[in-house]
C-alpha cells in the first residue's frame, strides 16, 4: 500500500473519529436550546390554538425524544464505548422500536402541518373545516400509533451478538436486514419528502389563487397583508423542505445502497473503499440527526411572527427573572425614595409616587 493510500485512510479514519466525538454533542446542545424555545413559544396564547402550530408541537416533542434517546446513546456508544444495548438483548430490542418510529415521526408532523395548511389556505369552505385544533390533536395521536404498530418488526429482529469477538446491537438475519434498510428511508425520508413537496406547492397555489381574487382598489391594506404572508410561507416553507432535503436525502441513499450493494449483490470495498463508505456513513448519519435540531433556526431565520413571539419570550423571561431576584422591586424602591426626597425639599406636600407619576404624565409635553 502506497503512502498517499495511507494517509487517506489515516486522515479518513481520524474525520471519523472527530464527527462521531463533537457533532453529536453539539446537536444536542443547540437542539436541546432550540427545541426548548419552540415548545415554549407554541404553547403560547397567541399560536396554541392554531392547528399548524400544534403539529410544530408535537413535532418539537419528538425532536426532544430523537436527541436524548436515539443521538445521545449512539454518541455514547461511537465515542466512549459504553453501549448496554450490545449486551442487553432486551434494551436492543427496545431502542430499536423506541428510536425508528420518533425519526419518522419527526418528519411526518411537518407533512401534517404542511397538509393543514393547504386546507387552511382552500377557497373551498369544507376543506378550511379540516385544519382544527381538534383534528390536529386527533392526527398526531392516529400518526404516532400508526408509525409504532408499522415498525413492531423491529421487536422479533433486532438483537445482541458478538461478531469476530465484538458485541454488538443489529438486525438479523440478512435478508431482513435488507427489507429494514429500504423500509426506514422510504417510510421515514423519502415518502415523508415527496408529500411535503406536494402539499407546499399546492398551499402556494391556494395563496396566490386567494390573493388574485381579492381587489386591489376596494381592499390594498387586506392585499398588502396577504402578499406579505404569501411571500413569508413561500420562504419558510421552501427553506425547510430544501434543508430537510439536503440533512435527509444522503442518508437515505446510503443505507439503500448498503442494503442493496452490499447485502444483494455482495459488494466487496477495498482498504481505501472501506475507509471512504465509513467516513460518508458516519457523516450522513450525523446530517441525519441534525434534522431534529435544526428546527427552531429555520423558523427563527424565515419567519417574522415566530421572531417577534421569540422576543416577547424573551422579554417575559428577562422580567420574571428580575422580579424574582428582586431587582425591579430594589429599583423601585429606589425611585421612590428619589421622589420623596425630592417633594420634602421643595417643601410640596408628599404625594403618593404613582399619584405623582400622573401628574407629571398630565403636565408633560411630547
Amino acid at each position: 500500500m502506497s503512502n498517499s493510500n495511507t494517509r487517506l485512510i489515516e486522515n479518513l479514519n481520524n474525520a471519523t473519529f472527530w464527527i462521531n466525538r463533537i457533532s453529536p454533542m453539539l446537536s444536542i446542545i443547540f437542539g436541546t436550546f432550540g427545541n426548548v424555545f419552540n415548545i415554549i413559544i407554541f404553547t403560547r396564547r397567541s399560536l396554541r390554538n392554531n392547528p399548524c402550530s400544534i403539529y410544530f408541537l408535537a413535532g418539537s416533542i419528538a425532536n426532544f425524544f430523537v436527541i436524548y434517546v436515539a443521538l445521545l446513546t449512539r454518541y455514547l456508544a461511537t465515542s466512549w464505548n459504553w453501549d448496554p444495548t450490545a449486551t442487553n438483548m432486551a434494551w436492543c430490542k427496545i431502542r430499536y422500536f423506541l428510536i425508528y418510529p420518533a425519526l419518522s415521526l419527526v418528519l411526518w408532523f411537518i407533512v401534517l402541518a404542511s397538509i393543514d395548511r393547504y386546507f387552511s389556505s382552500s377557497h373551498n369552505i369544507r376543506r378550511r373545516q379540516l385544519s382544527t385544533v381538534v383534528i390536529a390533536r386527533k392526527n398526531i395521536i392516529y400518526t404516532t400509533v400508526f408509525m409504532f404498530l408499522i415498525n413492531i418488526h423491529s421487536l422479533i429482529f433486532a438483537r445482541s451478538v458478538v461478531i469476530n469477538n465484538v458485541s454488538s446491537c443489529t438486525i438479523l438475519p440478512n435478508d431482513y436486514l435488507v427489507f429494514f434498510n429500504l423500509f426506514v428511508p422510504i417510510i421515514s425520508c423519502i415518502l415523508p419528502l415527496i408529500l411535503m413537496g406536494i402539499f407546499g406547492i399546492l398551499t402556494i397555489l391556494n395563496v396566490r389563487t386567494v390573493r388574485n381574487r381579492i381587489d386591489p382598489q376596494q381592499n390594498n391594506n387586506r392585499n398588502e397583508r396577504l402578499r406579505s404572508n404569501d411571500r413569508q410561507l413561500i420562504i419558510m416553507l421552501l427553506s425547510q423542505i430544501t434543508i430537510i432535503f439536503i440533512i435527509v436525502a444522503p442518508w437515505s441513499i446510503i443505507n439503500m445502497y448498503s442494503a442493496i450493494g452490499t447485502v444483494i449483490f455482495n459488494v466487496q470495498f477495498s482498504t481505501n473503499g472501506q475507509a471512504i463508505y465509513n467516513f460518508s456513513f458516519n457523516l450522513f448519519r450525523m446530517l441525519y440527526y441534525i434534522n431534529p435540531v435544526v428546527g427552531f433556526y429555520i423558523y427563527t431565520l424565515s419567519g417574522h411572527r415566530f421572531r417577534v413571539e421569540i422576543k416577547h419570550c424573551l422579554q417575559h423571561g428577562l422580567k420574571f427573572i428580575l422580579t424574582t431576584t428582586g431587582l425591579i422591586q430594589n429599583q423601585n424602591q429606589m425611585n421612590n425614595n428619589i421622589i420623596t426626597s425630592f417633594t420634602l425639599r421643595t417643601g410640596r406636600n408628599t404625594v403618593h409616587p404613582d399619584q405623582h407619576q400622573r401628574q407629571i404624565n398630565r403636565t408633560s409635553i411630547v
